[in-house]
């Protein structure tokens, strides 16, 4: 089961994967009350990172497991000039997070299951996008018909085109993308209308 919990133009969005009674939270930035209330009777056993900007991270240090970053973006989470706090309080502090580093094909075990890490560098050196059955947590690299911005501090136009080819050409074409922002699509439909795959794909052709 997939909840989502909206974000909005200064938030991400944050979502809680359950199976069975463990559930995992992606990106949690806010709504921390309600995802309490909707755990019920369930536990939550770690949180996902798909990157360290702080509209993604925000509320990381209420959650007292185990949280799960790649290691190229782990040094982001506290370098406040680059990732959205340079000019607000970071609300989290090192000595008070379990970080636990992760690279591209872990398989991170939720209940009798694996969510299988795939690092997807260009909007972050460390991004990465994370599969579970048969959808996909992309954070801020593929959105609906977009890609994420590659100008900030260690994004790369160069690592976001290979990323998003990756993705798009060998993830099932059925699989549901749940994106940081905007609105949720499929590979499919990115495979068939995403301008910026579409440009990608004939370029690497030539």
């Amino acid at each position: 089961m997939i909840y989502q919990y909206k974000g909005n133009d200064e938030l991400s969005h944050t979502y809680m994967v359950c199976r069975f009674n463990t559930c995992i939270v992606i990106d949690p930035s806010h709504s921390y009350d309600e995802i309490q209330r909707d755990l019920k009777e369930r536990e939550i056993i770690l949180v996902l990172l798909t990157h360290a900007h702080s509209d993604h991270v925000h509320q990381i240090e209420d959650y007292k497991v185990p949280i799960y970053i790649h290691e190229d973006d782990a040094y982001l989470l506290f370098d406040d000039k680059h990732n959205g706090y340079a000019n607000s309080k970071r609300p989290y502090l090192r000595k008070n997070i379990d970080l636990r580093l992760i690279k591209n094909h872990d398989k991170i075990q939720m209940a009798d299951q694996f969510i299988e890490v795939i690092h997807t560098p260009g909007h972050t050196k460390g991004s990465c996008s994370f599969l579970v059955n048969n959808a996909l947590f992309t954070g801020d690299t593929l959105f609906h018909n977009d890609v994420g911005r590659h100008d900030l501090m260690s994004g790369s136009i160069y690592d976001l085109k290979k990323s998003i080819l990756k993705i798009i050409d060998e993830i099932n074409p059925n699989t549901k993308v749940y994106p940081g922002h905007d609105e949720l699509t499929t590979i499919r439909n990115e495979k068939k209308s995403n301008p910026f795959y579409l440009k990608w794909k004939k370029q690497s052709k030539i």
